[in-house]
């Protein structure tokens, strides 16, 4: 649990904000949860699932681990530091239909955090997304944009169901220096391209042995 982090639970939204650092994500998950907080929605349940690991994007010079998150069992949202990226594990997952949604902080304790430069990514740009049966999952990026963080589009980002895409979500827009905290959220949404399996990657492309591991709840 990584304090500065509340859930809120009002008219059926799920709402995770960060009152302490002011540049958390705040994600709006009612329809991402399955029956329970911490329950993967059916439709994604009866599939197998290669879970993400690592994430990589050229353009920003960024490559981070990136491991599962969820809701804890008090109603908070577990949320990463400033070393990793987070994977909504009760959403969707390369591969599959529907929204791999992947969160990280702009900063955290006055640490640049992993997508502090995603507010600069343009269409057209490649993500690869390193999953844990070894292959590379490879994205283009189609789309981004700046939504308040109370209306992140939940049948876009919070859905296992329907053509998939990658959503990569960190804190953005105007800066409202009275509560420290960004008004706005930024969304890159990217779609599938391309996939390389273990036997087409070389040995710099491969996870590495200390590569995070990934586990379900």
């Amino acid at each position: 649990m990584f304090a500065g982090f509340v859930v809120f639970l009002a008219a059926g939204t799920m709402v995770a904000r960060n009152y302490l650092n002011g540049d958390g994500v705040v994600l709006v998950v009612d329809n991402a949860r399955g029956e329970t907080p911490n329950t993967i929605p059916t439709d994604a349940a009866s599939v197998e699932r290669n879970s993400p690991l690592a994430i990589r994007i050229g353009d920003l010079e960024l490559d981070n681990p990136v491991r599962a998150v969820g809701i804890e069992e008090d109603g908070e949202l577990e949320v990463p530091d400033e070393t990793e990226v987070g994977w909504y594990q009760y959403g969707s997952a390369p591969g599959l239909p529907g929204a791999t949604v992947l969160a990280a902080h702009v900063s955290w304790n006055r640490k640049i955090g992993p997508f502090h430069q995603l507010g600069n990514l343009e269409p057209g740009a490649q993500v690869d997304v390193v999953a844990d049966n070894g292959s590379v999952r490879v994205y283009e990026v189609v789309e981004r944009t700046v939504y308040d963080k109370d209306e992140l589009p939940r049948d876009r980002i919070w859905t296992t169901t329907g053509e998939e895409t990658l959503v990569l979500i960190t804190c953005g827009g105007s800066y409202n220096p009275d509560i420290r905290r960004y008004r706005q959220n930024i969304v890159v949404y990217a779609v599938p391209v391309d996939e390389l399996t273990s036997d087409e990657l070389t040995s710099d492309e491969l996870p590495s042995d200390d590569a995070p591991v990934v586990e379900r709840a």
